[in-house]
């Protein structure tokens, strides 16, 4: 039986970023970044298959496998990058061990996403989180709607059963989430998948094209399609999601097996501490606009004006525990995920 994949969403307008973003941040990088294991000793293997979607997150590791930083080698390690168009046939990837790391969003590696019957890895204690990549900061996942239009009248008992609709791209995205936690800030929840008020679409370029032509009121959207929905079709943001209790919330992260983990300890600490080290030059927002400044079909205007998140340096559990909570307050988990296993990474330092 054929499963459905995670269409690609937020990923398709940031195609070639990270390679324009190592070109821009030469100088910077080129200090911060080098340099051996950080006394973490050899690793267990110098090979290291690591998957990825073209996103804003994945920019400081795309910078750290460039010919001009060779971070990863410097410090013993070769990483073959292997791209994906979507999480879904990543986390098959992963889960059948044809990659070793993962880079996605946490509300799709730790729910297993629309194939969570196969994926659902965290749920099996077989998942573990070996870096941060990128937060959500204000404005960064929005509510949109046409000019004219405004949020839904909340509290509203019947929200499901009424005219007002949100389009998402997916019921396990990190937009879903931020609709679904700012929907019952407002004493208004929803259930997973039984809301008909809630539709998906199969990209976010679609759902602003629905929203624009007034076949759907609103779509809860991530940067940059938060921006190009207001300059390319006239869309306003009514209302900040990336506020309350998902204020900061964790979007992207590095993930590995347990079983990988457990058999290459000091590869998969050398990997985690290379990255922490790259993640405090990846978020510079000159770097940034500059690396999307030399893409074929870019907009000044959506660069200019698109919000940038945060990337972290350190896997912090409590902040953690934001997904944790937004993920079990949604129902896309059924019940609250262990996050002090999820972060154990102990034995890659024994």
């Amino acid at each position: 039986m054929s499963h459905p994949r995670q269409p690609a969403r937020r990923r398709r307008l940031l195609s070639g970023l990270a390679l324009g973003l190592a070109v821009a941040t030469a100088a910077a990088t080129a200090s911060a970044c080098s340099g051996g294991s950080s006394g973490l000793g050899s690793p267990d293997t110098t090979t290291l298959r690591v998957g990825v979607v073209d996103s804003l997150g994945v920019v400081p590791f795309e910078i750290g496998i460039s010919a001009n930083y060779h971070s990863f080698s410097d410090a013993g390690l070769a990483i073959t990058e292997q791209k994906f168009a979507n999480e879904g046939d990543e986390m098959a990837a992963l889960a059948q061990s044809k990659i070793d790391i993962a880079y996605g969003e946490y509300s799709q590696f730790l729910s297993g996403g629309d194939d969570a019957a196969n994926l659902n890895l965290a749920g099996q204690n077989q998942l573990r989180i070996v870096s941060e990549a990128y937060d959500a900061a204000p404005d960064t996942v929005a509510l949109l709607v046409r000019k004219g239009g405004s949020v839904p009248a909340l509290p509203q008992k019947d929200f499901c059963k009424g005219t007002y609709t949100v389009g998402v791209t997916s019921y396990f995205g990190t937009e879903y989430l931020a609709l679904s936690n700012w929907l019952q800030a407002q004493n208004t929840p929803i259930a997973l998948k039984n809301c008909p008020a809630v539709h998906t679409f199969p990209d976010a370029t679609a759902l602003i094209t629905a929203v624009a032509r007034g076949q759907i009121t609103a779509a809860a959207l991530q940067e940059p399609y938060v921006s190009a929905g207001e300059i390319n079709a006239g869309l306003r943001v009514a209302t900040d999601l990336a506020t309350g209790n998902a204020a900061d919330m964790p979007i992207d992260g590095y993930f590995a097996t347990s079983t990988f983990v457990t058999k290459y300890p000091h590869t998969t600490a050398i990997f985690a501490s290379v990255m922490a080290r790259l993640q405090s030059v990846g978020g510079q927002r000159i770097a940034v606009e500059t690396a999307l400044g030399t893409q074929t079909g870019n907009d000044p205007l959506i660069t200019a004006t698109m919000q940038l998140g945060t990337y972290p340096t350190v896997v912090l559990p409590a902040k953690l525990e934001i997904v944790n909570r937004l993920m079990n307050s949604a129902g896309t988990i059924s019940g609250p995920l262990n996050v002090a296993t999820l972060t154990d990474l102990a034995a890659t330092t024994s």
